[in-house]
């Protein structure tokens, strides 16, 4: 009797244990693709998205595009900017740990002078970057960058006279994202 109460607990448990050893990531294996925001530059009038995904065991490439304000009703300046980024990975696992890189795109950037007038003016741009990524989670599907780096938009400084406007930047990364 008690060997027919162990079987039948067993057989009541399998499907439990077989659903839950299906979520098990093999090591070694991490997802190909991140698709991130940045949340916490939006509290200061910053907007960032960017997609990356792996082009070789330690390389990837990706898209990003950034909105961002600086200045005050009167005296203010907009960039936009599109982004295509190279990173490497020196630790071998794309994706994952510390990586350095490069950016070019293309960036407008327009301006408010102190007589109300709107100036604008486009240009390529081109930035470094030295960041941190981690994946999170059981199926390593939670994203968390950490990055610094720098900027410079090919505009003449003459183009936008408002004194917020500077063609060269740094730039901080803080970005959540799912990874798939």
């Amino acid at each position: 009797m008690r060997n027919r109460v162990l079987v039948l607990a067993a057989v009541a448990l399998a499907p439990l244990t077989a659903a839950s050893s299906q979520q098990v990531v093999t090591p070694g294996v991490t997802p190909s693709n991140v698709l991130s925001i940045q949340p916490l530059n939006a509290v200061f009038t910053a907007y960032s998205a960017e997609y990356e995904r792996k082009i070789g065991g330690a390389a990837t490439f990706g898209i990003g595009g950034t909105y961002f304000n600086v200045g005050d009703g009167f005296d203010e300046v907009t960039f936009k900017s599109g982004d295509v980024k190279l990173r490497y990975y020196p630790n071998g696992t794309a994706l994952m740990g510390f990586s350095f890189g490069g950016t070019a795109g293309f960036s407008t950037v327009t301006g408010t002078d102190f007589n109300g007038a709107e100036e604008s003016a486009s240009g390529p741009s081109l930035g470094v970057l030295l960041e941190y990524q981690w994946l999170l989670g059981v199926q390593r599907n939670f994203a968390v960058a950490l990055g610094l780096g720098a900027k410079a938009v090919f505009v003449k400084d003459e183009t936008i006279t408002s004194g917020d406007f500077t063609p060269r930047y740094p730039t901080a990364r803080v970005s959540v994202g799912y990874a798939f």
